[in-house]
């Protein structure tokens, strides 16, 4: 099961280039496409635990925050979703 969630602007690559800085791995929409439609888009699994679910979002708002600051991430898109639980929780 998939939520699918859309930006104002073209972002997914690049939240999913930074989005591991934060703990979490997600797919760029993009890569849901042949052509790679869907850049304002990102599908989020929510078949995690919710406790897990909530820090995902929690960080992956983090993310997108520094996006807005043009903040660029040094990881290549993901496959899908992963939460890292090694990463300090920012309540």
């Amino acid at each position: 099961m998939t939520l699918c969630t859309t930006f104002p602007e073209p972002s997914s690559s690049r939240l999913a280039a930074i989005a591991p800085d934060h703990g979490v791995t997600i797919a760029a929409g993009p890569r849901f496409d042949i052509g790679g439609a869907f850049e304002r888009n990102i599908r989020l699994p929510y078949t995690l635990p919710t406790d897990q679910l909530t820090q995902a979002v929690r960080r992956l708002a983090q993310a997108e925050q520094e996006l807005t600051q043009d903040t660029t991430g040094t990881h290549p898109p993901a496959c899908c979703i992963s939460v890292n639980n090694s990463m300090p929780r920012n309540n």
